[in-house]
């Protein structure tokens, strides 16, 4: 059975596995590379590249650093996603690297993300900080009372800190690590099954993977006026390696009159 490492020090690689060894690979951790010199949530240390590149230095050091041929590397974006200002949203990326190879694949995920920050004040208190925070199962918290970050915390852990310490400012985070993030958790999960979906859709000429809809075609015509909208006419699968495309036109030959800008502006 082929092995992947991962590198990570926040526990990925149980979040990954189950999407991956159904395809025959054993997933490893390998905590050699210090993934936080990349970028930190608490932004101790600030992310200076993109998400994807961070995952693929992530998974090239991993393999660098063992000498095993597949490697994995996660990395998470929040803010943005489709409806920005009025949702947080958590982007998920993970990279599979092949060194003999040099070749990355990319699985994605997002979701929306529902902890959220609080601001210490007069009016805090332990029982306004329990309300806020204990809806969210599993979620740790990070207390920053201006002085020290305090990471990790369990919502027990967290109110028996803010007791002691009484901070009169400061910030109730929520800890964004993997290990600490439940609905981090799911989207991560979530990303992984889309790596195996690419991983195991392949080429029909050279078999090599990631052989899935890269582009996508609008236009469908109105079932009314005719006229094209917004949905998908089409997808168009294109191999990486040789060039080699597929386009698969959409089984409904034309779209229901709600989408149509002409017909319900």
């Amino acid at each position: 059975m082929p092995k992947i490492v991962i590198a990570t020090k926040h526990k990925k690689a149980p979040l990954v596995a189950p999407a991956l060894e159904p395809l025959g690979f054993e997933v490893f951790t390998t905590d050699l590379f210090d993934t936080d010199t990349l970028g930190m949530f608490s932004h101790e240390v600030q992310r200076h590249c993109s998400a994807n590149t961070a995952a693929l230095t992530k998974a090239q050091r991993a393999c660098e650093l063992t000498g095993e041929q597949f490697g994995l590397g996660s990395e998470g974006s929040f803010g943005g996603g489709p409806y920005p200002g009025l949702m947080n949203w958590d982007e998920e990326v993970i990279c599979f690297y092949d060194k003999h190879n040099n070749n990355a694949i990319y699985g994605y995920s997002g979701g929306p993300f529902s902890p959220s920050s609080l601001s210490i004040s007069s009016e805090t208190s332990a029982e306004s900080i329990t309300t806020a925070c204990q809806r969210y199962e599993n979620q740790h918290w990070i207390l920053d009372d201006t002085q020290t970050l305090h990471k990790g915390l369990s919502i027990e852990a967290l109110i028996a800190l803010y007791t002691e310490k009484t901070p009169s400012t400061g910030t109730i985070t929520p800890d964004l690590r993997a290990m600490y993030s439940p609905q981090r958790q799911v989207i991560i999960s979530r990303a992984a099954e889309d790596l195996a979906r690419r991983l195991s859709s392949t080429c029909p000429q050279c078999q090599n993977p990631n052989f899935v809809a890269k582009q996508v075609t609008k236009g469908l015509p109105c079932e009314l006026c005719n006229m094209p909208t917004e949905q998908m006419k089409s997808t168009t699968s294109v191999c990486d390696s040789c060039g080699f495309s597929h386009i698969e036109t959409n089984k409904k030959r034309v779209a229901d009159a709600t989408y149509c800008q002409f017909c319900n502006p």
